[in-house]
């Protein structure tokens, strides 16, 4: 008995040395799970970020060809936003022409039910040709926003995504009447809309 007794505290350290080893390579391999993670979610971000700028890329390319293309003055892209429950509507992408007032700081967060009518018009057309921004313009406050930055005549495509749900709508803006035939706007628009709708990124 004396000698069990005696040899208890070296039993006792013994133990707590094993005891310490086993949390500390608990301790570690918890450690480097947690390193694999970060790194993985940094790898997946970068990833993720340079989608986005690809995606950038390619929705303002094709902005800058329908400006051309289409002899416009204004090419900017109406978003709806959250997705899901959608509030506001927004620009984010837009170009023009050198001396064109832009729309982007005078569309943002704006409220839909202050454009309702037009909102729902961007919601139910899907290609919508407008010659006389006067006439043709029902909604009050979407109307006087457009006359406001010089705005006469408008090309307008919705874009789906693949429920078919609306994400946003290209509009194509001119200071003088529209020079192009409503059937090559709409091909030229439809083009445009199928390469951008399902890249689109979402407005934050």
């Amino acid at each position: 008995m004396e000698s069990i007794f005696s040899n208890l505290p070296a039993i006792i350290s013994a133990l707590g040395t094993i005891i310490t080893g086993f949390f500390a390579y608990n301790q570690y391999t918890k450690n480097k799970e947690t390193d694999v993670k970060i790194e993985r979610f940094k790898q997946e971000e970068e990833a993720k970020s340079k989608r986005r700028a690809d995606n950038s890329s390619i929705v303002f390319g094709e902005l800058w060809n329908i400006l051309h293309e289409l002899n416009a003055d204004r090419v900017y892209i109406v978003q709806p936003h959250p997705l899901g429950n959608e509030s506001f509507v927004s620009i984010y992408y837009e170009v023009k022409r050198k001396g064109v007032e832009p729309m982007k700081p005078h569309v943002s967060n704006l409220h839909i039910s202050d454009i309702a009518k037009f909102a729902s018009d961007l919601v139910k057309n899907l290609f919508m040709y407008i010659t006389d921004i006067d006439g043709q313009v029902s909604d009050k406050y979407a109307k006087s926003l457009l006359a406001s930055y010089g705005c006469q005549s408008a090309i307008i495509m919705r874009m789906n995504d693949n429920r078919h749900d609306w994400v946003g709508s290209i509009f194509c803006e001119f200071t003088h009447q529209i020079d192009i035939t409503e059937e090559d706007a709409q091909r030229i628009m439809n083009q445009a809309a199928s390469a951008i709708q399902y890249l689109l990124p979402e407005y934050k």
